[in-house]
This record gives C-alpha cells, structure tokens and sequence, in this order.
C-alpha cells in the first residue's frame, strides 16, 4: 500500500501528529512507500524523516501563490509516487486537492482529515456558511473524512456532512520520550511552572493567558513555546513572569516538559489538542478551557482542571484553583489515562483499517463518478 499525505501547513499539531505517525506507516507500508507534499519552510519540523520521503513546495505565508504551488507539487507526487491513497491534511490542502482528485479517472482513495473544521472556528457569519457550504460539497469528493475527536465528528454531522463518511480515529501519540537534561534555570524557580506549547494566534487564546499571567505574578512562572503561523506576532507586551522561547525541537520541548508543573492550554476551540496528550505522556496535569475535543481528554479534578467560560477571569481562577490541587498526583492519573487510551499504534491501526477498506471498496459505479465529476466543473 502506498500512502501520500499532502498539507499546505504543518508546524504545530499537523507536525507531531506526522511524526508519530510516520514509524507506524513505515513499519507497516515500508519507507519507499509513505511519501509527504509539505511547505519547504516547514520541512525541518519533520526532522525524523528522510528527504528521499518529501516533497517540498515554496510559499510566503498562506497565499493564493502558495496553493498553487502545494498544488504543482502534489500533482507531481501523484505522478511520480503513483499513491493508492492520498490523505490530506487540514482545510486548505482539502479545498484545492479534492476537486482536482476527484476529476481524475482511476484515481487514488482521498481521506481527508480537517484537524479541525473551519466552520467551528470564530469566523462572521458569511464565511461560517460558506465554510460550510463548501465543506457538505467537497464531502462528497472524499472517500473518507477523518475525525479526531468526538465533538469533531458531532460538528460534521450538525453542518450536514453525512455520516457515512466519516470515522472517528482518535489521535494518539508514542509512549517513548527524549527528554535532554531538565533545564537548570527553570528548575530553581520557586514558583509554579507552567508551559505553553502552540501557535501564537488567536486560536490558542495566548493572549489570554498572557493578561491571566499578569494578575498571578507573583505564584506562576509561564514559558511559551511557539510563534505565530498565520500573522507576525503582534500580541500584548509580556509580563515579567512570560517567556516567550520561539520554536524548539522535540528532545528540547520534552526538557520544557520534564522541568513544568502544569501545562495551560487556552484554546478558544481546539478539534483535539496533541499537546495535551504529550503532558499526559509526561505525567503532567492540565489546565484548558471546556472547548471542543478537551472535555473529552481531560477529566477536570481528576487528571486536570477545565474552566469556562473562553476568557481571562476564568483562565485566573482555573490557575487558582489548580494551585490547591495536588499537582503530581493528578499528573500521574493522566499518564494512566493516556497509556490506556491515547498510544500512537491505536491510531495507526484504525487508519491503517481505514485505507484497507477503502481499497478492498473500490466499487463506485462509472456512471456516478461521471456525475460527480459534472458537479464539480458546476461548482469549482
């Protein structure tokens, strides 16, 4: 089986989940035969990876120049690498490949996982329904869409998307981790240890937890790992308590990790959250809104504390209240549960169920792909 994965950006969640994946595929698949179409500037975020395995395209930022080019490239892998499935990656690779995947005869299999809809996103009301819209439309280019989490799934089908094509695949992570030696510097301080790790955009609600530090100074030490993908960071100046580290490599994150006491993480809406299974990974409680797919992955009080709702007073009380937890023990019951429900090779095997199926399924009548290909020259 030959498996081609396409994503217009990766850095971030899209990146970890890549790379988890990727020595289960290869395992499974054998190297000559998983293959990945990224953006050149995010090709060291899959430093496991060898260069014989990707295909690179050039971008500024997200532009119509840079899907073009995600486009080029992606149509030269399909030819050259001759894939039986192409999984895509995120909303953008979706919206521009599926169409042109769809119009080509005897094609591969396309799976496509949002990581996220766009349409649950703060967005106006216009482009809410037209993300929508065009989603129920190009749902019908997919021969699978994978979701990451149940609310994920519970989100499709309330926009529309039949249920038939979508499965639930849990994300997960290894059980292994290269921590480097626990950073001196962080480990002396005397106060509580918190780590952010993500993008530095509104999504993940940095700025919130950057006027949340403000108020609590003087008990919490916060360090942010990240940068901003979608906009140059432009956010509020940090308190004395904020440091902001940029991006590291994993070995390094896993440091950040093994010296934190809390891992914060303040998304406005987040279709899963990887991060929060590698502070479990780490036996590290967590401290998140009662957004999207983290209800489903944090148990509040018991591995973790949830508050709501989305915004700065109870982002402050959250910290209060985790404060007079016993920090320790609730990160070691998140380890339980991570080990139980979240190891990477689960998640392999349900995708690797899902490609199976699909290529043992390969039954779509001519007549009705004919008709859909109509459709889509109507609509793109």
């Amino acid at each position: 089986m030959k498996v081609l994965h396409v994503a217009e950006t990766i850095r971030g969640g899209i990146a970890s989940y890549l790379n988890e994946l990727h020595p289960q595929q290869q395992a499974s698949f054998g190297a000559d035969n998983v293959h990945y179409v990224v953006p050149s500037d995010h090709r060291r975020d899959l430093g496991a990876i060898d260069d014989s395995q990707i295909t690179t395209f050039e971008r500024t930022g997200r532009s119509v120049s840079g899907l073009f080019q995600m486009l080029r490239a992606s149509m030269q892998a399909l030819d050259a690498f001759r894939p039986d499935v192409v999984h895509l990656h995120s909303s953008f690779a979706g919206l521009v490949l599926r169409p042109v995947l769809a119009a080509r005869s005897n094609g591969p299999r396309v799976v496509y996982c949002p990581h996220g809809w766009a349409f649950s996103r703060e967005t106006g009301r216009l482009s809410h329904l037209i993300t929508k819209a065009a989603e129920n439309l190009l749902a019908r280019t997919s021969d699978r869409i994978i979701c990451i989490s149940g609310d994920e799934y519970n989100e499709a089908v309330r926009a529309g998307i039949p249920a038939e094509r979508l499965t639930i695949v849990h994300n997960g992570i290894s059980k292994s981790r290269t921590p480097q030696p626990v950073a001196a510097d962080w480990t002396t301080s005397k106060k509580v240890k918190v780590l952010f790790i993500g993008r530095l955009d509104r999504q993940k609600g940095f700025d919130l937890l950057i006027e949340a530090a403000r108020s609590l100074e003087d008990v919490l030490d916060i360090r942010m790992v990240g940068a901003s993908v979608v906009n140059k960071y432009e956010g509020p100046t940090v308190p004395s308590n904020v440091s902001l580290l940029g991006w590291l490599d994993r070995p390094t994150i896993e440091t950040q990790l093994e010296a934190a006491d809390l891992v914060v993480i303040p998304s406005r809406w987040e279709a899963f959250g990887l991060v929060a299974l590698e502070a479990m990974r780490a036996a590290k409680p967590i401290l998140a809104f009662r957004s999207g797919a983290l209800p489903e992955i944090v148990v509040d009080g018991v591995t973790g504390v949830l508050c709501e709702p989305v915004a700065v007073q109870p982002l402050v009380d959250g910290f209060r209240r985790a404060l007079d937890l016993d920090l320790k023990v609730l990160g070691q019951r998140g380890y339980d549960r991570f080990k139980q429900l979240y190891d990477v090779q689960k998640t392999h095997g349900e995708l690797q169920q899902v490609y199976v199926e699909l290529l043992q399924d390969d039954q779509t009548p001519v007549e009705a792909k004919a008709g859909l290909q109509s459709d889509l020259s109507k609509n793109f």
